[in-house]
């Protein structure tokens, strides 16, 4: 009997083949989290000069919305610091610009995950027939799945994309189960930065213990819906 290659040597064979993906996978795991230790203090450093929630133009949207778009797209900022900032800076008006900018920065993930995820899951499930025939049955089913992943408040946006690209999930599902998805989270995170005169009191207002059980909420929600999804009879 043959014996399985491991999952580690996998991954290995993965990267000489297609080192592109390894490098995007470190890239959205370290550079969002670098971008909010070095983000976050100059905000609070500058918070006393700031103007806060001013009225934006057209121009000015636009030109929001596609900041928001390449950052959060590739992964130059978490897309929960976005949304606190926006809310902090900016106010509820220009809410329903953060969700087209967040729909927008997933099609860039995904299309930049799809250039590079090759046959990568084929590689990874090449010894787990069970769990390729599993994902095939699932597959009308993606937009389950989207929903439960970006509802949590754990798993990072960027790296979703990558997942999603290599699912091969399609981008209509992405936009449209991504996008309500992810309203729970991001509309707390950018309530939390319009209630709060700098970002230090955002985080630590009173009353943090009603969003901490939110936050528990959500990621219980999102660990039943991925269980659900794979474990359902079709």
């Amino acid at each position: 009997m043959k014996k399985k290659e491991g999952i580690f040597k996998r991954l290995k064979r993965i990267g000489e083949k297609n080192p592109r993906m390894v490098i995007a996978i470190a890239w959205v795991s370290i550079i969002p989290a670098l971008s909010s230790l070095l983000l976050i203090p100059l905000v609070l450093s500058k918070a006393n000069e700031l103007d806060f929630s001013p009225q934006l133009h057209l121009i000015q949207t636009f030109l929001y919305v596609v900041i928001g778009m390449i950052t959060m797209g590739l992964a130059l900022i978490p897309t929960t610091l976005f949304a606190i900032l926006s809310g902090f800076l900016l106010g509820w008006g220009v809410f329903p610009a953060l969700i087209v900018s967040y729909a927008l920065a997933s099609l860039i993930g995904y299309g930049c995950g799809k250039s590079l995820s090759q046959d990568n899951l084929d590689v990874l499930l090449s010894q787990y027939p069970k769990a390729s025939t599993l994902l095939k049955d699932k597959s009308d089913n993606m937009g389950e799945l989207i929903f439960f992943v970006r509802i949590s408040p754990v798993i990072p946006f960027a790296l979703s994309n990558l997942l999603f690209a290599m699912l091969r999930t399609g981008w209509k599902k992405l936009i449209i189960w991504g996008t309500l998805g992810m309203l729970p989270r991001t509309s707390l995170a950018f309530f939390s930065g319009t209630i709060a005169f700098d970002l230090y009191s955002a985080i630590h207002e009173e009353g943090t213990n009603g969003k901490v059980w939110i936050f528990i909420g959500l990621l219980l929600l999102s660990i039943w819906g991925i269980w659900r999804f794979f474990t359902k009879e079709q």
